[in-house]
């Protein structure tokens, strides 16, 4: 009888362990991926600017780097495991940090483990991008004792890094191409911005824009179609800024918009099929979308307010775009179907939020 009791205690107590284990992983305390969608974004709602991120259904908060240094311009990996930020935490310069993004669930929601100064370096370091494969980075460095901005690459772990560019011209914002074999970047000759190409085998460098009477400006989101074949830009070689794309090597540079007011952040969509930019046609800052031909514009935001700096969101059915119309010093991100309806604020706070990316979808 002695025995049979032990028997059924142990049994019932290796029932009550599996429950509690189930338990615990019903608490959040888990690593499993995330489901619902996310943006990365940089806010001064605390001491200082920090990295938040948010889901897009404006559920839940996470404050990631939570400290009084400056912490913002934040890029993910492709993969959506690594997060890269800009940050001053170190002293007088800027420099590219990265962590390890964890999702939690639950209340914690999300965690940035192994915070690592990736670069080090002396300089101000800027616009970290990484490369489609996830182990490398691409980023600009000011040198303020030469007043210079040079282009490097680096493994993601900030080895091996190697100055791409190596000028006494200004050269910025690099972002790779979709199969990661080469980049393009912001470089300033005789006064002039123009668009550049680098081949990451043999790092030749072109001049794709080669228009030394004015500026040809590149965008900060992709500017590189998706196939790698075209690049869209704006450029004020008509007077104004207006939406042109070229080849990648440069040639068929074609113009896309012609208006009297500006056009310009033009971004091609995730299929390559359409492009959105922010023009001033209206009077303010709408956002606008149109085939890859410049065909069919529409004015997607059609708000008072300037909306600026659109995005599309991975899933190719929702933008993500700055906003004021919430107050005159106010900057929101707001989300918005890809025929305009459904604008939402993500963030909705009475501070500052700018600077957002998008987390890769787990499933899209």
């Amino acid at each position: 009888m002695k025995h049979q009791w032990i028997q059924r205690v142990g049994a019932l107590g290796l029932v009550f362990f599996s429950f509690f284990l189930e338990s615990c992983s019903n608490t959040g305390v888990t690593e499993d991926p995330y489901i619902d969608p996310h943006i990365i974004f940089t806010s001064k709602r605390w001491w200082n600017y920090d990295i938040f991120i948010t889901d897009i259904y404006g559920g839940h908060m996470t404050h990631l780097t939570k400290n009084k240094w400056l912490d913002f311009n934040p890029a993910v990996s492709p993969d959506g495991s690594k997060l890269a930020f800009v940050s001053d935490r170190d002293g007088g310069n800027r420099e590219i940090y990265t962590v390890d993004l964890v999702w939690m669930d639950g209340y914690t929601q999300w965690e940035g483990r192994n915070l690592t100064n990736i670069t080090q370096t002396q300089g101000h370091d800027w616009t970290p991008k990484f490369s489609p494969s996830n182990d490398k980075i691409v980023y600009t460095t000011f040198f303020p004792e030469t007043d210079n901005y040079d282009v490097f690459l680096m493994n993601v772990d900030g080895t091996e890094k190697k100055n791409l560019t190596n000028s006494t011209w200004y050269e910025k914002y690099p972002q790779f191409s979709s199969d990661g074999s080469f980049i393009i970047y912001q470089a300033w000759q005789k006064g002039k911005m123009e668009i550049f190409f680098t081949n990451l085998l043999d790092e030749n460098i072109i001049n794709l824009t080669r228009n030394t009477q004015f500026h040809d400006i590149m965008s900060q989101g992709n500017a590189i179609s998706p196939d790698g074949q075209k690049i869209v830009f704006t450029s004020e070689r008509d007077g104004n800024r207006n939406i042109y794309v070229m080849n990648t090597n440069g040639t068929e540079q074609t113009q896309l918009t012609d208006h009297s007011a500006h056009d310009y952040e033009p971004v091609f969509s995730p299929d390559g099929l359409s492009i959105v930019f922010t023009s001033e046609r209206d009077g303010n800052k709408e956002i606008y979308i149109m085939n890859n031909e410049g065909k069919n514009l529409t004015n997607l935001s059609n708000n008072l307010a300037d909306d600026w700096n659109p995005r599309y969101y991975p899933d190719n059915r929702k933008i993500v775009f700055q906003s004021l119309r919430d107050g005159p010093i106010n900057w929101e991100i707001y989300m918005m179907n890809l025929n305009g309806s459904g604008q939402t604020n993500l963030t909705n706070h009475p501070r500052t939020d700018y600077s957002f990316v998008v987390l890769p979808l787990q499933n899209p």
